[in-house]
């Protein structure tokens, strides 16, 4: 489910500002805050690789690299050895672990909130989000039971309202989830989010006559979903040219880096039009297990809704190993590009022989 990593990502950026802003407003929790705001915004630009506003294009050159957090997080875990029954303590320390794709232990944090604060809807999201995304982004059973408990909780809490309409569309409700979709758009959401649940309601397709969401927000009646409207310098792809838009690419690895390269570490696959910013037009997240097989791109990879790969276009694509794990480049890291002929080209040979420097 490659739309609810991408929401959740930028659901994890709205959450720094909310974490942040109450704790700064006393004194002896203002450096807390400060913590608690460097941590979650690291969610939302490392949490979830195949979502960034980092310029993928620049594949070759390093970054600066970021704040420690993982010594963060172990003053943080140190903290809660100390005082087991800090709530907001625990709930930080879930959010750390998510940062650091460490959902395993996401899940105990979050779950120790959760026992402290079985009403606490933030617990709750938070233990379930970890949960799918552990799952590969499904909503497993135990953290569907858990979206809908935040909904009742907080019925006008956009996460709980963008988490359950996901749960209910996984488990055929289609009232009720665009009910709760629609509910997150009259609040007026950032234009990205917006733009995604249009997408999501208009898969939904046209509400029955009459109908009102069960466990909708607050009972609102379903409404029609609208077209999602096109990206911003991208096009919408129809079905014919989504059936003709594909990228079909061998990776592989030059001999002379091969001593270089380690099991299973993460590799990135990614589509682009040069000069472009923002997101990619497509991308993959995988590991150097596919590295000797064809990778496969097409419009069910995209980023954003109405922006996809399209016949006729020209993209750079771009094979990058990175050990760090994270999408940002790093020096070190492995990579390879050419260009590719969207609709023309048939399958090429990608070779990655270059050190990131």
């Amino acid at each position: 489910m490659t739309t609810f990593v991408i929401l959740a990502a930028l659901m994890a950026a709205l959450a720094a500002a909310v974490v942040t802003v109450p704790l700064w407003r006393e004194r002896q929790t203002r450096l807390l805050g400060v913590i608690a705001g460097v941590l979650v915004a690291a969610a939302a630009a490392g949490l979830y690789p195949l979502w960034s506003n980092w310029s993928w294009h620049s594949s070759g050159q390093p970054q600066p690299n970021g704040p420690d957090v993982a010594a963060m997080v172990t003053k943080l875990e140190a903290h809660m050895r100390d005082d087991p029954k800090d709530l907001r303590g625990w709930m930080m320390l879930g959010r750390s672990y998510v940062a650091l794709q460490r959902l395993d232990d996401a899940i105990l944090a979050y779950n120790h909130a959760h026992e402290l604060d079985a009403g606490n809807a933030e617990a709750a999201l938070g233990l379930a989000e970890a949960m799918s995304l552990r799952a590969g982004g499904n909503i497993t059973p135990a953290a569907s039971q858990l979206f809908e408990q935040a909904v009742k909780l907080a019925p006008d809490n956009p996460k709980a309202l963008l988490y359950g309409g996901f749960a209910a569309a996984e488990r055929g409700d289609k009232a009720t989830a665009r009910a709760r979709w629609q509910a997150l758009k009259d609040m007026h959401p950032p234009e990205q989010i917006e733009q995604l649940l249009d997408a999501r309601i208009a898969e939904l397709g046209l509400p029955a006559a009459g109908v009102v969401a069960a466990g909708g927000a607050a009972g609102a009646p379903a409404m029609a979903g609208r077209a999602a409207p096109s990206g911003a310098g991208g096009s919408t792809a129809s079905p014919q040219s989504s059936a003709e838009a594909t990228v079909d690419v061998t990776i592989n690895l030059a001999p002379a880096l091969k001593a270089k390269l380690t099991q299973d570490t993460p590799l990135f696959v990614f589509a682009r039009e040069p000069g472009a910013q923002g997101p990619p037009l497509a991308a993959k997240r995988l590991t150097t297990a596919a590295i000797g097989t064809q990778i496969h791109l097409s419009a069910a990879d995209s980023m954003l809704p109405g922006r996809a790969l399209a016949g006729g276009q020209r993209v750079t694509i771009t094979a990058r190993v990175s050990f760090s794990g994270q999408p940002l480049p790093a020096a070190g890291d492995l990579y390879g590009e050419l260009t590719y002929d969207v609709g023309h080209d048939g399958p090429r040979d990608l070779i990655i022989d270059r050190v990131a420097q």
